[in-house]
């Protein structure tokens, strides 16, 4: 039960979020608004780049310091100390959504998913265009047994992402299994 209140409370942050976002930096409301329109690929991939890089800087050496040593005890197979590490840094900086997204994925592969469902929900509080987000939690809520929830996220991240090709992907992997479950 308490799964799927936090799957519904996630899913209504990121469909309430997504599509009305007033973000006051006026680049990333740029590239957000390239995202839009590319019908490229490759273009998209590009911009979600940059998105990225723009969405790591926190502003605070601090911050940013925790963030590369949180990733790289990840990438050395360290999760309890990467953990640690995440943890300090959504202390210290509770309004970067980025921190949030960071140590949702280390929930997530560790099998925390309530965790990582809590930390997407904060990320997307925070930051309701991060599509990294939105395709996590469609492929929780989408493994959960709920491939039209998953559907609803997914395509809150194709409007701001159409030509992007993992949400194309994770979409027709939801769409495939509503489908298969037509009578």
């Amino acid at each position: 039960m308490r799964f799927a209140s936090l799957v519904t409370l996630t899913l209504a942050l990121a469909l309430a979020g997504a599509h009305a976002f007033a973000d006051e930096l006026s680049e990333l409301d740029k590239l957000y608004a390239r995202l839009a329109h590319t019908r490229y690929a490759d273009e998209a991939q590009g911009i979600i780049g940059e998105i990225d890089a723009l969405r790591l800087q926190s502003g605070s050496d601090t911050a940013g310091l925790l963030m590369t040593r949180a990733r790289k005890a990840r990438q050395a197979a360290d999760p309890a100390l990467a953990r640690q590490i995440f943890d300090a840094l959504v202390d210290l900086d509770p309004e970067w959504s980025e921190g949030f997204s960071a140590r949702a994925g280390l929930r997530f592969e560790s099998g925390d998913v309530d965790g990582a469902m809590t930390d997407l929900a904060q990320t997307l509080k925070r930051d309701p265009r991060d599509i990294g987000a939105l395709v996590g939690l469609g492929a929780i809520v989408q493994g959960a047994g709920d491939p039209e929830g998953a559907l609803k996220v997914l395509d809150a991240a194709l409007a701001l992402a159409p030509a992007y090709e993992p949400v194309k992907q994770a979409r027709m992997r939801a769409q495939n299994q509503v489908w298969s479950r037509s009578p």
